[in-house]
């Protein structure tokens, strides 16, 4: 069942506590609560909607971040820091370091080369990641209108605090 777009906008002000909300389209799924956004991209997904994707959710709220964690060698720590990730630990591992790296939604050229990185994992798998931030219903719903615009996109599902309710297309 597709539930048209006034519909959807419609579940999120039924006056209930939301506690998730996953929207999407074949390609592309956003699950968020008031603590986390998850991400998940098919094989499919463009580099292009990739970056529409992680710079709307910049645009809503430029306070998100992600953890990443890399294996590299040294010098490559500070190409990841030039790049506009900001380091959080790094420590000697068998094959070069593994330095874990906060990416900031707030600066554009962590959020580029960060889509180029999920460009890469996409050529081996569908790639999940998750994105820290202080949601609310009101940011969940401008994420929604952020991201209407673009194709087939529709809410997959939505959880209350006190019921489930689930809408599948």
């Amino acid at each position: 069942m597709t539930i048209d777009t006034e519909a959807q906008e419609g579940l999120f002000t039924s006056g209930q506590d939301v506690s998730f909300v996953e929207m999407g389209r074949d390609d592309v799924l956003l699950s968020c609560t008031q603590g986390k956004i998850t991400l998940w991209l098919g094989r499919q997904a463009s580099e292009d909607l990739i970056w529409q994707i992680i710079s709307g959710i910049s645009k809503v709220d430029s306070s998100v971040v992600h953890e990443q964690e890399v294996v590299c060698g040294f010098d490559a720590i500070s190409q990841h820091e030039g790049k506009g990730y900001i380091l959080s630990s790094y420590a000697k591992t068998r094959g070069g370091y593994r330095a874990i790296f906060t990416i900031p939604f707030s600066k554009k050229n962590a959020l580029k080369y960060f889509v180029k990185s999920i460009m890469e994992e996409l050529k081996e798998t569908d790639v999940r990641k998750v994105f820290h931030w202080d949601g609310s219903l009101a940011r969940i719903m401008l994420i929604f209108n952020e991201f209407k615009k673009l194709e087939n996109w529709e809410i997959k599902r939505i959880e209350y605090k006190d019921e489930t309710m689930q809408q599948r297309s």
